[in-house]
């Protein structure tokens, strides 16, 4: 259960949502604009752990808010925009991943979730430090894409964008107790890749 002050955030941000969507229909475009400002961190975030490309994230995020707002008649005003708009997030870079498969044969994919690790977003002068943060962070990267994708949707919902498991479930589809099932998997997984790989931390 959220805390009062995080709770009050989150009711005022479901507030300036459904503002902007009635005036959006309304017929006010640049209200969308706040819809996307608001939610851009968090459905690039997604974007990137699913595709593991930023380049492929960026026109992701795009295509996704494009979709968004072509079919706002169809969201329900009394539900929350958030898991809607994840939603149309989880099923455009699901779209994404069958296309990059069907490519996979026809060309070399090097850069498959080996280009997340930011090493300017570390805070540190140390290059060494750095060097060895990127390492780590492009070893869970490689571990995360190597995961089923049903167990990677619910792991980076539920564990990077930290989503209930209520909303998890309305997002993909799948009763709560398969949420639980496949997180628990995902975790699993994780730690037996990351352990094959002799990941270390600390």
């Amino acid at each position: 259960m959220l805390d009062p002050e995080r709770q009050a955030a989150r009711w005022s941000a479901d507030a300036q949502d459904l503002l902007a969507v009635q005036r959006t229909l309304g017929g006010e475009r640049r209200a969308f604009d706040g819809i996307v400002e608001r939610h851009t961190p968090a459905v690039y975030t997604l974007a990137l752990r699913m595709l593991g490309d930023p380049d492929d994230a960026e026109e992701a995020v795009q295509e996704i808010f494009f979709k968004a707002y072509r079919h706002l008649g169809r969201f329900e005003i009394h539900r929350r925009l958030h898991p809607w708009l994840y939603t149309i997030a989880v099923n455009y870079l699901r779209s994404m991943l069958r296309k990059r498969r069907r490519r996979r044969n026809a060309r070399t994919d090097g850069r498959d979730l080996s280009t997340v690790a930011d090493t300017s977003s570390t805070g540190s002068s140390d290059p060494q430090a750095a060097a060895s943060l990127a390492d780590g962070e492009r070893l869970a990267a490689d571990a995360l894409g190597a995961l089923k994708r049903e167990y990677r949707e619910v792991f980076v919902l539920r564990q990077i964008q930290g989503l209930s498991v209520r909303e998890v479930s309305e997002i993909l589809g799948m009763p709560e107790g398969t949420v639980k099932t496949n997180l628990h998997r995902a975790r699993k997984q994780l730690i037996a890749l990351l352990a094959d790989k002799d990941w270390r931390q600390g």
